[in-house]
């Protein structure tokens, strides 16, 4: 049993709290959330420099960035490695977490945010427990900021028929590689696995393309196994 006190500071529907949760239960680690709901995310800018979440704070030492945690969480607990030891492997995993970070990312906001029901949805989750007029204002910011962001990023400014294709192409492509293997990396779970699934578990919580990810047989089961 863990006995050092570990805090995670999240934002309810982030995928990169959500990878976050997943690295710290694969270490078998206790830990407390305080969840920044409604409003209560402008005080995340408190907790850090950068001003985003997730930030983890271990017995005192606090660490923001959800890479920068994994990274953390290897070097404190080494027990079930995060990061592979192994060369190819270790450049494997950094690739797919990078690419989960600053490509997949995109998408998952693209469908949550642009999509009125998915948007919803995810308005549930993170206005929970808080007052209705949080939620009023939560949702005038999203559909503010974020088309603007996704259109300087370039998936706004396809056909939706596009960004679905591009998408679920990758789908394929993961599809395939999880054949004849439980994770992206092999036998073990490892980063790869946590940040990619952090970001489609979003997707399958709020979106409704739900039924067409889990359509995957092999995806489906990877992601019940993370």
């Amino acid at each position: 049993m863990n006995m050092s006190t570990i805090v995670l500071h999240q934002w309810e529907m982030s995928p990169f709290c959500n990878k976050v949760r997943r690295c710290l239960k694969h270490k078998g680690l206790d830990y407390s959330v305080v969840d920044y709901n409604g409003l209560l995310a402008l005080n995340a800018a408190k907790l850090s420099k950068v001003g985003k979440l997730p930030v983890v704070d271990f017995n005192g030492h606090r660490v923001q960035d959800s890479a920068a945690i994994a990274r953390y969480l290897d070097e404190k607990y080494p027990d079930k490695l995060l990061y592979p030891r192994e060369p190819r492997a270790l450049a494997e995993a950094r690739m797919w977490e990078d690419w989960a970070g600053q490509s997949l990312y995109f998408y998952e906001i693209y469908f949550r945010m642009l999509d009125p029901i998915s948007l919803e949805r995810g308005l549930d989750l993170i206005a929970a427990g808080r007052p209705s007029y949080e939620r009023a204002i939560l949702k005038y910011v999203f559909k503010s900021r974020y088309p603007r962001k996704l259109k300087e990023q370039g998936l706004a400014r396809m056909p939706r028929e596009q960004v679905e294709k591009l998408f679920f192409d990758r789908l394929e492509d993961i599809e395939a590689l999880l054949e004849g293997r439980n994770y992206l990396g092999g036998d073990a779970p490892n980063i790869a696995d946590f940040s990619v699934v952090g970001q489609l578990d979003e997707l399958v919580r709020t979106s409704e393309l739900k039924p067409r990810i889990l359509s995957y047989p092999r995806i489906a089961a990877w992601l019940n196994r993370c």
